[in-house]
Protein backbone atom coordinates (compact mmCIF):
# COMPACT_ATOMS: atom_id res chain seq x y z
CA UNK A 1 0.00 0.00 0.00
CA UNK A 2 1.43 3.37 -0.68
CA UNK A 3 1.49 5.82 1.76
CA UNK A 4 -1.18 8.95 1.01
CA UNK A 5 0.32 11.73 -1.19
CA UNK A 6 1.63 14.88 0.67
CA UNK A 7 -0.62 18.24 1.17
CA UNK A 8 1.74 20.51 -1.35
CA UNK A 9 2.05 23.21 2.15
CA UNK A 10 3.78 20.08 3.94
CA UNK A 11 5.89 18.61 0.80
CA UNK A 12 7.16 22.35 0.70
CA UNK A 13 8.08 22.75 4.49
CA UNK A 14 9.66 18.95 4.32
CA UNK A 15 11.45 20.60 1.35
CA UNK A 16 12.28 23.86 2.83
CA UNK A 17 13.52 21.67 6.05
CA UNK A 18 15.99 19.58 3.83
CA UNK A 19 17.57 22.35 2.10
CA UNK A 20 17.97 24.44 5.27
CA UNK A 21 19.52 21.22 7.01
CA UNK A 22 21.77 20.58 4.33
CA UNK A 23 23.42 23.95 4.44
CA UNK A 24 23.60 23.84 8.24
CA UNK A 25 25.04 20.68 8.67
CA UNK A 26 27.63 21.52 5.83
CA UNK A 27 28.61 24.39 7.80
CA UNK A 28 28.43 23.38 11.33
CA UNK A 29 28.16 19.49 11.51
CA UNK A 30 26.66 18.21 14.31
CA UNK A 31 26.32 21.24 16.40
CA UNK A 32 23.82 22.37 13.76
CA UNK A 33 20.98 23.85 15.64
CA UNK A 34 17.64 22.19 15.10
CA UNK A 35 15.92 25.42 16.25
CA UNK A 36 18.38 27.28 13.57
CA UNK A 37 17.47 24.76 11.12
CA UNK A 38 13.54 25.19 11.51
CA UNK A 39 13.61 28.98 11.68
CA UNK A 40 15.95 29.02 8.50
CA UNK A 41 13.57 27.16 7.16
CA UNK A 42 10.86 29.40 8.50
CA UNK A 43 8.76 26.68 10.33
CA UNK A 44 8.35 26.25 14.03
CA UNK A 45 9.97 23.34 15.95
CA UNK A 46 6.97 21.59 15.87
CA UNK A 47 6.96 21.31 12.22
CA UNK A 48 10.06 20.22 11.63
CA UNK A 49 9.44 17.30 14.22
CA UNK A 50 6.83 16.41 12.76
CA UNK A 51 8.36 15.45 9.28
CA UNK A 52 11.67 14.17 11.68
CA UNK A 53 11.55 12.86 14.80
CA UNK A 54 15.16 13.56 15.55
CA UNK A 55 18.22 14.52 14.34
CA UNK A 56 19.35 11.37 13.20
CA UNK A 57 16.57 10.80 10.94
CA UNK A 58 16.66 14.57 9.33
CA UNK A 59 20.38 13.78 8.93
CA UNK A 60 19.60 10.63 7.37
CA UNK A 61 16.87 12.28 5.26
CA UNK A 62 18.96 14.88 3.83
CA UNK A 63 22.20 12.41 2.97
CA UNK A 64 19.26 10.09 1.72
CA UNK A 65 18.41 13.23 -0.76
CA UNK A 66 22.50 13.12 -1.85
CA UNK A 67 22.68 10.05 -2.74
CA UNK A 68 19.31 9.80 -4.54
CA UNK A 69 20.87 12.63 -6.88
CA UNK A 70 24.11 11.21 -7.27
CA UNK A 71 23.19 7.60 -8.28
CA UNK A 72 20.33 9.71 -10.64
CA UNK A 73 23.39 11.89 -12.21
CA UNK A 74 24.93 8.65 -13.07
CA UNK A 75 22.48 7.32 -15.68
CA UNK A 76 21.74 11.34 -16.83
CA UNK A 77 25.48 11.24 -17.66
CA UNK A 78 25.72 8.19 -18.86
CA UNK A 79 23.23 8.89 -21.28
CA UNK A 80 24.89 12.31 -22.78
CA UNK A 81 28.59 11.65 -23.17
CA UNK A 82 30.55 8.85 -24.37
CA UNK A 83 31.62 5.77 -22.18
CA UNK A 84 34.77 6.90 -20.54
CA UNK A 85 34.14 10.76 -20.32
CA UNK A 86 30.38 9.95 -18.82
CA UNK A 87 32.87 7.38 -15.97
CA UNK A 88 35.64 10.19 -15.21
CA UNK A 89 32.13 12.90 -14.80
CA UNK A 90 30.32 10.85 -12.48
CA UNK A 91 33.55 10.33 -10.44
CA UNK A 92 34.01 13.93 -10.20
CA UNK A 93 30.47 14.34 -8.97
CA UNK A 94 31.47 11.34 -6.46
CA UNK A 95 34.55 13.36 -5.27
CA UNK A 96 32.67 16.30 -4.76
CA UNK A 97 30.00 14.28 -2.86
CA UNK A 98 32.28 13.26 -0.47
CA UNK A 99 34.16 16.25 -0.08
CA UNK A 100 30.91 18.70 0.52
CA UNK A 101 29.66 16.17 3.02
CA UNK A 102 32.19 15.36 5.27
CA UNK A 103 30.81 17.27 8.38
CA UNK A 104 27.15 15.86 7.32
CA UNK A 105 28.83 12.63 7.22
CA UNK A 106 30.63 13.29 10.63
CA UNK A 107 27.51 14.15 12.09
CA UNK A 108 25.68 11.12 10.97
CA UNK A 109 27.85 8.57 12.50
CA UNK A 110 27.60 10.63 15.65
CA UNK A 111 24.08 9.58 16.25
CA UNK A 112 25.00 5.98 15.28
CA UNK A 113 24.28 3.94 18.52
CA UNK A 114 25.18 0.37 17.06
CA UNK A 115 28.24 -1.57 17.18
CA UNK A 116 31.36 0.52 16.45
CA UNK A 117 32.38 -2.15 14.03
CA UNK A 118 29.80 -2.39 11.80
CA UNK A 119 28.47 0.18 9.29
CA UNK A 120 24.82 1.62 9.94
CA UNK A 121 22.25 -0.20 7.53
CA UNK A 122 21.87 2.64 6.29
CA UNK A 123 25.40 3.11 5.07
CA UNK A 124 25.49 -0.15 3.74
CA UNK A 125 21.91 0.71 1.23
CA UNK A 126 23.76 3.56 0.34
CA UNK A 127 26.86 2.13 -0.57
CA UNK A 128 24.75 -0.73 -2.73
CA UNK A 129 23.24 2.20 -4.44
CA UNK A 130 25.95 3.87 -5.29
CA UNK A 131 27.61 0.42 -6.53
CA UNK A 132 24.55 -0.56 -8.91
CA UNK A 133 24.82 3.18 -10.04
CA UNK A 134 28.88 3.27 -11.00
CA UNK A 135 28.23 -0.23 -12.75
CA UNK A 136 26.59 0.32 -16.14
CA UNK A 137 28.97 3.50 -16.24
CA UNK A 138 32.47 1.07 -15.25
CA UNK A 139 31.08 -1.58 -17.72
CA UNK A 140 30.73 0.57 -20.50
CA UNK A 141 33.92 2.23 -20.33
CA UNK A 142 35.51 -0.92 -19.98
CA UNK A 143 33.85 -1.99 -23.09
CA UNK A 144 35.23 1.33 -24.91
CA UNK A 145 38.56 0.15 -23.60
CA UNK A 146 39.10 3.43 -21.87
CA UNK A 147 39.05 2.30 -18.32
CA UNK A 148 41.24 -0.69 -17.60
CA UNK A 149 39.19 -4.33 -17.06
CA UNK A 150 40.41 -5.27 -13.90
CA UNK A 151 38.47 -3.01 -11.90
CA UNK A 152 35.06 -3.58 -10.47
CA UNK A 153 32.66 -1.34 -8.82
CA UNK A 154 33.64 -2.02 -5.31
CA UNK A 155 37.05 -1.76 -6.05
CA UNK A 156 37.10 1.72 -8.17
CA UNK A 157 34.77 3.41 -5.71
CA UNK A 158 37.46 2.73 -2.88
CA UNK A 159 40.31 4.28 -4.69
CA UNK A 160 38.00 7.39 -5.57
CA UNK A 161 36.67 7.81 -1.92
CA UNK A 162 40.00 7.19 -0.81
CA UNK A 163 41.33 10.04 -2.93
CA UNK A 164 38.94 12.05 -2.06
CA UNK A 165 39.20 12.06 1.91
CA UNK A 166 43.02 12.22 1.11
CA UNK A 167 44.21 15.36 2.47
CA UNK A 168 42.49 18.61 1.76
CA UNK A 169 39.46 18.72 0.04
CA UNK A 170 40.73 21.49 -2.05
CA UNK A 171 43.60 18.43 -3.19
CA UNK A 172 40.63 15.64 -4.06
CA UNK A 173 40.23 16.85 -7.68
CA UNK A 174 43.85 16.84 -8.78
CA UNK A 175 44.45 13.45 -6.60
CA UNK A 176 41.23 12.06 -8.84
CA UNK A 177 43.26 13.34 -11.90
CA UNK A 178 46.40 11.19 -10.68
CA UNK A 179 43.78 8.10 -9.90
CA UNK A 180 42.42 8.57 -13.03
CA UNK A 181 45.90 8.25 -15.29
CA UNK A 182 46.16 4.90 -13.27
CA UNK A 183 43.27 3.23 -14.29
CA UNK A 184 43.37 4.38 -17.72
CA UNK A 185 44.14 0.76 -19.68
CA UNK A 186 47.81 0.16 -21.03
CA UNK A 187 48.81 -2.57 -23.34
CA UNK A 188 49.69 -5.02 -20.97
CA UNK A 189 46.41 -4.48 -19.17
CA UNK A 190 44.00 -5.70 -22.03
CA UNK A 191 42.05 -8.13 -22.04
CA UNK A 192 42.70 -11.35 -23.41
CA UNK A 193 41.55 -12.26 -26.68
Amino acid sequence: MTPPARRADAQRNRERLLTAAAAALDERGVNASLDDIAKVAGVGNATLYRHFSSREKLIEAVYDQRILRLCESAGEIGAARPPGAALVAWLREVVAHITESRLLSEAFMAGYDGPADTEPPQVVAWHHAIYEAAEPLLRAAQRAGAIRHDLDPAELLALTTAVARAGQPSQAGHFLDVLLDGVVPRAVDAPPP
